[in-house]
């Protein structure tokens, strides 16, 4: 018996189904009527109409369908995606259930159009079936895959990810040979103990569970798809004895393999049969596709016209992305820290100035042990003095640390009582020296201090935060207090059960923050996956899923607070510097407008990023910033891929700008689509800011930040083609209008390219900068338009990472 491979094949699901089963391919089950539920392992997804899930690998699953079910289910060939990928640690990430992606409109779409050929049995129709398989694995990839290689528990180090990928080279490359944990010790000049740990640790598996598992992956190939007895399968494969394989068979597949073999080639359908249909069904499936055409006609994928009736607005959050993180508190003593920050709120407008470290010993500690607040005082003053308000984080100086003492590493116990004097004596100040009125407009935020659990209902975060609660309410009850810096997408996995936990306490916080920097996980088999998501809406989709949690949990807090963001946590990244961050800043500004109550960029100034190198920062990192501020490379460079929004030598970037031309906003919103966003003050006055953002590729998903070079820059995305954006304002008053545009691209304003001109040379003379700071500003037009019959048409083409600001004035 030979069976033909095919990449994918699908067939239709019209009954219940209720039998467990495992398989080496991959599984799409799509719902088009009724509903299923869909278990895996011990988690139970239920699915309504439109919702589809992919089971990956060997995953024990059942599905349970209503009565009159309609549901597709198509199989991916694992070998063949394998060697299209390069490896066989594969896993994917993709369920319409639980979680929110851009992404997932774009498969749907994909699936409707491989669906639609159910009836076609052409030649022809057969290429063009083959060629959306190859464009459904491609967004599947560039989407939702984690490569389990990618291991990001305790946040491994590239020489931990180098000895990982060479321990499963090894094991691909000699699993048909009679290969022991001693072989691969001498080899990598380790002892048995420690690589034996060290395999566990690192890939969750034993030497020999992984090694029979990438066995057993090729035998259940050789099972389905030849027609070798099962000792030539288990000899060809590595296995000692043909007890051995079917042992080791047994413990996955919980069946002998002859079984196994038998049941799967039953299920499989022929190739003749694969997706027939009887004709009712059929007529289902083309009304069900049909009804998905006329949606997508109405909703249009992609708009590119804003028209809006200008005499009806909503009113904006005036303060909601207006706060900016400076840093460590200290910093700000720098006589260039004040000067840049100074421009920043002066500029953009920014409210709020988010700060850490306050309280390290270092800086407010005296000689007798006791509190000494006066640089605090210095730093306080400054923010208030130059029209913000401070957001402190109390996080850092409460972590749990090592000391070495005698050679020895031991972890310091927190000292509760110390530290509830600590935030006394520190509160106390503030009210004596600033007033209650002003105190009761900061925010203040316990973040996730390292060492101070938070998944045990004991845990010392939460004593620390009521203790915080407790202290500040007691005399003024309208202070806010928030916690705790979660990182959206990472840790979404124990989200519900701090949820349920706070639920429990005395003190809840006033409002929930959380850090975002588009990194995803996915809890499995007791390890963490990561990687970097591509997700253009990635801000809106986590905070959906987020609040649905909530919902869920009945779990309501006041506000949400996303007190870090940004696309990357890497202070080396050249997108940071580039006309592509000011698109990216206007969009998620846009697509963010109600769905949180308070923003806080990530970061303000590249310089702050000097001070927390040398070690400016006192004690600690604040929590969460380990890694944010680690990875700098060539601090004396013009340009190095920093995140802040001035340069070192005090060079504006776009992503200033991108906060500029957002702070010219009217208080009216009268309407926004993907693009654009349109405000009025009500007196003839409207202004707009549009971006033509590009997404990143599934190249930049799986590439090293640090790695990416400017020249090659517009690889990484997914196309760079112009946008024509057209607004059309209705209800307004006839006449001429002047209309003045500025903007921002790769061509016009962007230091980046201006750079380029230069030669990209790292030091510069000092007439050189300011010829830098002179060149790296927006570019400008002026016209006049005339609105007929109450109607206003205003129409740009925009370049690739453009960012553009209309101010549009009735000329009287």
């Amino acid at each position: 018996m030979e069976n033909k491979r095919k990449l994918m094949q699908f067939f239709f699901i019209r009954q219940e189904e209720s039998s467990v089963h495992y398989h080496q391919d991959l599984e799409i089950i799509y719902v088009m009527k009724g509903k299923m539920e869909i278990k895996i392992d011990e988690s139970v997804y239920q699915l309504q109409k439109g919702d589809f899930i992919l089971i990956n690998a060997n995953k024990r699953h059942s599905c349970v369908g209503t009565q009159g079910i309609l549901a597709a289910r198509f199989f991916i060939d694992f070998h063949i995606l394998a060697e299209h990928m390069g490896t066989l640690q594969l896993m994917f990430w993709c369920n319409t259930v639980v979680d929110r992606n851009d992404a997932y409109e774009e498969v749907r779409k994909l699936l409707d159009r491989i669906l639609s050929c159910c009836s076609d049995q052409e030649e022809k129709g057969a290429l063009y079936l083959n060629s959306l398989y190859y464009e459904l694995l491609y967004h599947l990839v560039s989407y939702f895959m984690v490569k389990a290689d990618q291991v990001w528990t305790n946040q491994e180090d590239s020489r931990n990810q180098i000895r990982v990928r060479q321990i499963q080279n090894y094991i691909q490359a000699n699993y048909q040979t009679q290969i022991s944990l001693n072989d691969l010790a001498q080899r990598l000049y380790l002892s048995n103990v420690y690589l034996s740990k060290y395999i566990k640790k690192h890939i969750g598996l034993t030497f020999l569970e992984y090694l029979n598992n990438v066995r057993l992956f090729h035998a259940v190939d050789e099972l389905l798809y030849t027609n070798k007895s099962i000792t030539r399968i288990a000899m060809d494969n590595g296995f000692p004895t043909s007890a051995a394989f079917i042992k080791s068979f047994r413990s996955i597949h919980r069946e002998a393999p002859s079984q196994y073999r038998k049941r799967m080639q039953q299920n499989m359908p022929p190739v003749h049969q694969e997706y027939g249909l009887e004709e009712k069904s059929l007529d289902l499936v083309h009304e069900y596709l049909r009804n998905r055409q006329t949606g997508q006609q109405e909703n249009g994928s992609r708009q590119q016209i804003c028209t809006a009736d200008a005499s009806y607005y909503e009113i904006q959050n005036a303060d909601w992305t207006r706060a900016v993180n400076v840093g460590e508190a200290y910093t700000l003593l720098q006589s260039e820290v004040q000067d840049q920050l100074i421009q920043i709120q002066q500029e953009t407008g920014m409210r709020y100035a988010r700060i850490w470290n306050l309280l390290s010993r270092k800086q407010c500690a005296d000689e007798k042990g006791g509190m000494n607040f006066r640089k605090l005082d210095l730093v306080l003053d400054f923010i208030i003095d130059h029209r913000m308000k401070p957001y402190i984080e109390l996080g850092g100086g409460t972590e749990v640390k090592e000391a070495e003492k005698d050679g020895t590493k031991r972890k310091e116990t927190w000292d509760y009582e110390l530290f509830c004097e600590m935030i006394r004596a520190f509160y106390l100040h503030l009210i004596n020296r600033y007033g209650l009125e002003e105190i009761e407009g900061w925010c203040f935020e316990f973040g996730k201090a390292s060492g101070l659990g938070m998944t045990a209902e004991d845990g010392a975060y939460y004593q620390a935060f009521e203790a915080i609660c407790r202290i500040f309410k007691e005399i003024a009850p309208e202070i806010r207090v928030g916690g705790a810096g979660l990182l959206l997408g990472y840790e979404n996995s124990f989200f519900r059960k701090i949820f349920r936990i706070w639920k429990k306490r005395k003190f809840r916080p006033d409002f929930l923050s959380f850090r975002s920097c588009q990194d995803m996980s996915i809890a499995e088999d007791e390890l963490i996956y990561g990687r970097k998501s591509i997700d253009s809406s990635y801000m809106k989709n986590q905070m959906q899923l987020i609040r649905d949690t909530m919902e869920e949990e009945d779990f309501q807090i006041p506000e949400i607070h996303i007190v870090q963001w940004n696309f990357t946590d890497s202070n080396h990244n050249v997108f940071n510097d580039s006309s592509a961050q000011g698109a990216y800043i206007v969009k998620t500004c846009i697509s963010m407008l109600g769905n949180a109550d308070f923003m806080g960029y990530w970061q303000g100034l590249d310089i702050g990023s000097d001070y927390a190198a040398t070690g400016a920062q006192g004690d600690t990192f604040p929590a969460g910033q380990e890694s944010i501020q680690q990875g700098h490379s060539d601090i004396t460079s013009v340009l190095n891929g920093d995140s802040g929004l001035i340069t070192r030598d005090g060079i504006r970037k776009p992503s200033f700008y991108a906060f500029q031309f957002m702070n010219k906003l009217q208080s009216h919103v009268v309407c926004r689509n993907e693009n654009s966003v349109v405000t009025a003050n009500g007196r003839g006055r409207f202004t707009a800011v549009c971006h033509n953002y590009k997404s990143f590729s599934s190249k930049y998903a799986f590439c090293k930040e640090e790695e990416i070079q400017i020249d090659e820059m517009d690889q990484f995305v997914e196309d760079m083609e112009p946008l024509r954006l057209k607004i059309c304002l209705k209800n307004v008053n006839n006449g001429t209008y002047q209309v003045k545009s500025h903007y921002v691209n790769h061509e016009n304003g962007s230091v980046q390219n201006i750079w380029k001109m230069m030669g990209y040379e790292k030091v510069l003379a000092k007439d050189e900068i300011e010829y830098l700071k002179r060149r790296a500003i927006p570019s400008m037009e002026i016209r006049t338009v005339q609105a007929t019959d109450g109607t206003l048409e205003l129409e740009h083409v925009m370049q690739p990472q453009e960012i553009r600001l209309l101010d549009i004035w009735y000329r009287y």
